[in-house]
Formats: C-alpha cells, structure tokens, sequence
C-alpha cells in the first residue's frame, strides 16, 4: 500500500465544499500489513478480522497487525458467518465449508449453495440458501455423525438469491430467522445492488422447521431494495429490523416489525422520507442494535450525503449531515463499506480513494487519509478499537484518534 498522508480537518472540509469543521483533532492512523493477495475481510467472533487470499486461503488478523494461517479451500468472496465457535462459509467447490474450533479439518455438505447468498451460524446448525425446484430457499444445514452438514429443513417460500438471513427474536419467544423474500423483476427495475432481482416479502421463519411465524408482504409497486435486515432497537421498545422501501419516490429508511395487534404479521413500525424521485437510492450505515439514532447515506453512487435518522413520534425524521462520502458501488453486492467506531464513522469519499473520519458529535470530517488505492471493505473490531481497511493494494488496520 502507498505510503499513508493525513490532511487536516480544515483542507478536508474545503475539499468537500460541506460541513462545519470540528474542533482540532488527531486524525488516526492508518498501518499497511505485509499480507498479499487480501480478497475479502470478514470480523472475527472474538477479536479481530478473518482475511481471505485469492487462493481460498483463511487467515486471522489482530489488531496488532499479526496474521495466522486458519484453512484454506474457501472461495475468495461472500461473506463468512462466524459465531457459537464456528466459522462457515462456500468452498471453492460450491458446497458449505465448516471450520470448528476443534475440528482438525473443515467439514462440508454434500448440496451446493446459492452461489451470491449469506449465511447464519445458529447453536446446533448452519441457515444458507439453496436452490431447490427452479427457486431460491432458506435451508437449515445440520452436521451427520460423519461430520457432514446435510439440510435438515427447507423454506416452502422462495427468498431473495442473495439474500443474508439474521437470527432475531421479534416477539419474545426466541430467537427465529428473518430474510428477504419474494424475489421480483417486473415491480422496480434499477438493478443497483448486483442483480435486478428486489424483494417484496420479509419472512421471520422458525429455525428448525423454516416454517413462517410471521410475513409481511409489501403492495406493487413498492420492494425492499436491499439483501439484509439489520436489528436495531425501536424507541418503544420493540426489536425491529432496519431496511430499504423503494417505490415511485425512491428510496425510504424504513423499520420493520412484529405486528403488536397480529399474531403472524409483520409491520413497517417506522419509515423516514422517501428521497424523492425513482431509482434514487439510499443505504443505511454501520447499523448497531442498540442504537439510538440511524446513519444512512443518500445517492451513495451520486453526490454521497450522509443523514442522521431520528425518532420523531411514529416515523424517522433526517437530518442532512455532510457530502462528498460513499458507502456503496453501483452494482455491489457489499452494501454498506462503513465502520462505526464509537463517535467516529469511517466512510470512504466520492472517488473511493481517501478514508473520510466523521465525528459524529461534531457533524463533521475531522480526516481524510490517502488510502492509496481504491477502498473495497471497511470493518470494525469486534471491541470496536479500531477497523481493517481492505483496498485493492492491499490491507491495513485503521486506530482511532487516542486509540492504539
């Protein structure tokens, strides 16, 4: 990676021609590591990051910037699932590829996997998507006792094929999956996130079964533009899942969650303005679930403005923020390159070459540093220290103002 220059706040913000300058801040530091061929970055269960070479080959990360050996046969993208001890993700061969903290080697499944879907480790069983009679579908994999991972369960309702479930109790009685689901091509064709396939259902399934406890169908026109539900903690208290709702007036922030008078209905609880015109699209920004206000930039691939989403009565009202910053490509499958660590959010600008640090409290850029190379994924730590800073040169670790 070329060497790293840091700009003051103040020739950040002039740049950009937006926002108040913060008070004088150290900008951070941005450290190469001497790891070749970094395809994707994923963040570790416990610490750090897990990196990806081009040969299928599976390492972690620390914070300090030491790197060991973890597997290989992994295909070099999509996204890894990594929780309860295990690591799961699609082999270079198509199939689930499992990585236990005690096995010696990764297990398999004997059925392929969607090719562009996500995954969910649950306690006892690994949630991917399959393709199974012309459709897409949610399967619970479930590990034999030759240490094969075989489906267990289906969904009967197609989902979207590069949908990510999340496991997510909605109503108090556990914690179930929620996906995207009722796959559509005719209802809004932008095509702006990899394919021109939207949804226009979000199903909370039973995981065991896949069964649905509780559907939410959205009226044509209007589709999730999206592939992932985010949790996130509304203000009454209720958990919710936070998306995109696209329609004649293009994108709106959007809240989905149970039903409080329905015992199998999901409901749109909160919704922000919609942006205003068709195929203008919004993408929401390093959301925590215990959050109490939302990040979202507008037009990511047009002008890049960051809004902060509040809650005001029964909706979200925004607040533009600040220009000039990206969180998406057009046509990207990697939705939202942001990492929130405490009161910064890091963002990249416009041309994907500078790493932007917003102070949140302020509102504004207090950094911009030269990345070297286009910025492809940003990650924070698990403790959300610091962030790996994956471009196409090569990888680095990002530390905060007082950090490390």
């Amino acid at each position: 990676m070329a060497a790293v220059a840091a700009r003051t706040a103040q020739a950040a913000q002039a740049a950009r021609g937006a926002g108040q300058a913060a008070p004088a801040s150290p900008p951070g530091r941005l450290r190469a590591l001497p790891l070749p061929g970094v395809m994707r970055i994923d963040t570790a269960d416990q610490e750090g990051w897990l990196a990806r070479d081009q040969g299928g080959r599976l390492w972690q990360v620390l914070e300090d910037g030491s790197t060991r050996p973890l597997g290989e046969g992994l295909a070099p993208q999509g996204a890894l699932a990594v929780q309860h001890g295990r690591i799961a993700g699609r082999g270079l061969d198509g199939r689930l590829w499992v990585q236990g903290s005690t096995a010696a080697q990764p297990q398999r499944s004997t059925t392929l996997l969607a090719p562009e879907g996500g995954l969910c480790n649950l306690a006892w069983a690994v949630i991917g998507l399959v393709e199974h009679e012309g459709h897409t579908r949610l399967a619970r994999f479930e590990s034999d006792s030759q240490g094969q991972w075989q489906v267990a369960a289906r969904s009967e309702e197609a989902v979207l094929p590069d949908a990510v479930p999340v496991a997510v109790d909605l109503d108090g009685s556990g914690a179930h999956l929620a996906v995207l689901a009722g796959p559509d091509r005719q209802r809004y064709p932008h095509a702006v996130l990899g394919d021109d396939v939207e949804a226009t259902r979000v199903l909370w399934l039973e995981r065991h079964s896949l069964r649905p406890l509780r559907t939410l169908q959205l009226a044509a026109p209007e589709v999730f533009e999206d592939r992932q539900l985010r949790p996130w903690r509304l203000p009454d208290g209720r958990q919710g899942l936070v998306t995109m709702r696209s329609g004649p007036r293009g994108a709106q922030l959007a809240v989905v969650a149970a039903a409080p008078r329905e015992a199998s209905a999901l409901e749109v609880a909160m919704a922000g303005p919609a942006i205003g015109t068709r195929n203008r699209w919004m993408s929401a920004a390093s959301v925590g679930p215990a959050d109490t206000e939302l990040w979202a930039v507008h037009t990511p691939h047009i002008g890049g403005v960051l809004h902060r989403y509040t809650g005001e009565g029964s909706g979200l009202g925004a607040q533009r923020v600040l220009d000039g910053i990206t969180n998406h490509r057009l046509g990207d499958r990697e939705l939202d390159v942001s990492a929130r660590l405490g009161r910064w959010l890091l963002l990249p600008s416009q041309d994907w070459r500078q790493l932007r640090v917003v102070d949140l409290d302020a509102r504004a850029v207090v950094a911009a540093l030269d990345a070297g190379s286009p910025i492809l994924q940003l990650l924070p730590s698990p403790g959300g220290r610091s962030a790996a800073v994956l471009t196409r040169a090569g990888l680095a670790i990002f530390s905060p103002p007082g950090g490390r």
